[in-house]
């Protein structure tokens, strides 16, 4: 592309089929181009999600090796990965062999690139959703250090780092989609889904998203029934909208669709991220699980409440960065009290004008990282050193010597030794 600065590599579940993941690297996009920036999306399988519109991915590998995947700069994130889990539960990293360190991956590796390649590396706000040990802490504080811009979408993430670097809280990103999906130009992929599953259009829809940790444990019918009858008291068909595939929505959304009895909008099958945000954009009220769907809504203009079952840090961060608190509820029975106390918006997006800000802000550090190559080279390759130091001493000496080694003497080293009652007496 002529006059493009060059590529950055953005990092996360990109792969996956995942409404709110998959919004990352699009918004992304549009920020890194009026710069002048390409964006290539890096993700642990380096394959593509399943919607037409998501953007094709590289893996981690790829993210390594300048010679495969050339780059000026890698951003991490968004999206709830910073973090040393293992993810061998999701059969698309388990079968692949990557569950147990791609999560580690997809920031710890991206720092190890960004000082491998000598190039600058800046967060996207993403969210950290449990605590370190100190042994990680020992290697987390110099992967801070090695970034030229660290951002995290909550206090809550902040307050589970270490003070080693500025961290900046800013909302999410994906609360300013409307600036690359403007509502009208919606409209038309709003039309055809309800023509598709057979509904009016002058239907008014509750926006429903079920997740299996939000329904856990609850009378499944008796909860249909409070949904059904909210949705008739107020004059809505109900919609429910699957966005996470990895977390079983559509499965979720299937088996509660007998519960609700009622003439309903199932959407566990979308045809595109774009169907979804129409979707989501053009309801009359939310009421779900789902960080992104109430972020998505509210971008909109869509009153919505955010059932915090559990009540993790990202939700009451984003509700006090939009100063609305009150869309908090622990529980579905709270959170329907407070949906039918919600009137229709008349004044287009509910995010106030300082989040627009500070997301602008926000993305002019992240191309100041960019633009500044040299900076923070001396505190990458430090981290790279604190890698090195902390793999010699948890591997051993041999694991350092095997990339030199011949095949074999390489195959030596990589088997295990044989258990010590299989060795022969000595005299």
């Amino acid at each position: 592309m002529t006059g493009v600065r060059g590529t950055v590599l953005v990092s996360g579940m990109f792969d996956m089929n995942n409404y709110g993941d998959l919004l990352f690297p699009l918004v992304a996009r549009q920020r890194l181009a009026e710069a002048g920036f390409d964006l290539v999306p890096v993700a642990p399988a380096g394959s593509r999600a399943g919607f037409p519109d998501a953007l094709p991915t590289v893996d981690i590998a790829a993210m390594m090796d300048p010679a495969r995947q050339p780059a000026a700069g890698i951003l991490i994130g968004g999206g709830y990965i910073i973090h040393a889990h293992s993810l061998d539960f999701l059969d698309h990293y388990a079968g692949a062999g990557l569950g147990s360190w791609c999560g580690a991956g997809l920031w710890l590796g991206a720092t190890l690139a960004a000082a491998l390649r000598d190039i600058p590396l800046a967060w996207n706000a993403p969210g950290v959703p449990h605590p370190f040990s100190a042994r990680q802490h020992a290697l987390l504080a110099p992967a801070l250090r090695a970034a030229s811009y660290v951002s995290v979408r909550d206090e809550g993430s902040r307050r589970l780092l270490p003070e080693a670097a500025e961290i900046t809280v800013v909302p999410d990103p994906i609360a300013t989609l409307p600036r690359l999906w403007p509502r009208a130009q919606l409209a038309e992929a709003y039309r055809q889904l309800l023509a598709r599953r057979g509904v009016p259009p002058e239907t008014r829809l509750l926006a429903l998203h079920l997740r299996n940790r939000s329904i856990a444990g609850l009378d499944q019918v008796a909860l249909g029934a409070a949904l059904r009858d909210f949705a008739a008291a107020q004059g809505l068909m109900p919609m429910l909208v699957a966005v996470g595939e990895s977390h079983d929505d559509p499965a979720v959304a299937r088996q509660f669709a007998q519960h609700l009895g009622a003439p309903l909008l199932m959407l566990d099958d979308p045809l595109s991220l774009r169907e979804i945000t129409a979707a989501l954009a053009h309801a009359a009220l939310y009421v779900g699980a789902s960080l992104h769907g109430y972020i998505v809504t509210a971008a909109y203009g869509v009153p919505g409440v955010l059932v915090a079952r559990p009540r993790y840090n990202k939700f009451a961060g984003f509700l006090a960065q939009t100063g609305r608190p009150q869309d908090l509820a622990g529980d579905w029975s709270e959170a329907l009290r407070i949906a039918a106390e919600r009137q229709p918006n008349r004044g287009g997006s509910l995010v106030p004008a300082t989040v627009t800000a500070a997301l602008d802000r926000h993305w002019a550090r992240i191309l100041a990282a960019f633009a500044a190559p040299g900076a923070h080279a001396a505190q990458r390759q430090a981290f790279a050193m604190a890698l090195l130091r902390g793999a010699v001493a948890a591997e051993g000496p041999e694991w350092a010597m095997a990339p030199f080694l011949n095949r074999r003497m390489r195959a030596d080293v990589a088997a295990p030794a044989p258990p010590l009652t299989a060795q022969p007496e000595r005299p």
